[in-house]
């Protein structure tokens, strides 16, 4: 007698039927963690030298807000909310407005003279968000500047690598 694994009523064609159904069933979960999980993309690259020219809007206490326009690899709109209170140290909130979207940035640096009428200041940046093409910037680089005592102007230079 022969023995078989499907029970009579179902036959060998049961198992094609099954084993189809099985893998549809696969596939079906397969395509859900598929769609749990991010697609990866070849991620690009913004190499960033940018100067800006920036004019002084308005103060509050030790934090200025200059504003201009911003020229280089991401030409565009620049707002920097830049902080001074005496002391050799700078912390910057930049925001560049451009083709395709903004970057957000922070950056920290360090006065070269604190006495001086027009200081450099040189630091690190790092990209702490975007908008448009570039929501999902990250990376950082280098800033430069010089602060103007009696105008309250800066100019700022940027040099970064931010991938997006």
């Amino acid at each position: 007698m022969r023995h078989s694994r499907f029970p009579p009523s179902l036959g060998p064609t049961a198992a094609v039927v099954t084993v189809g159904l099985s893998s549809a069933g696969l596939a079906g979960l397969a395509g859900t963690a598929a769609a749990r999980v991010p697609a990866a993309h070849a991620a690009r690259v913004l190499n960033v030298r940018d100067e800006g020219r920036l004019r002084f809007i308005r103060a509050s206490g030790s934090l200025l807000l200059d504003e201009g326009r911003a020229t280089g690899t991401f030409p565009g709109w620049v707002k920097v909310r830049f902080v001074y209170n005496g002391a050799p140290n700078v912390t910057a909130q930049i925001t560049i407005s451009g083709a395709g979207g903004s970057i957000t940035a922070r950056g920290s640096g360090t006065l070269s003279s604190p006495v001086s009428p027009s200081p450099s200041f040189k630091g690190t940046l790092r990209a702490t968000g975007g908008t448009g093409r570039y929501a999902h910037v990250r990376g950082g680089g280098e800033l430069f500047g010089v602060f103007y005592r009696r105008s309250y102007g800066l100019t700022v230079q940027a040099i970064a690598k931010l991938p997006y």
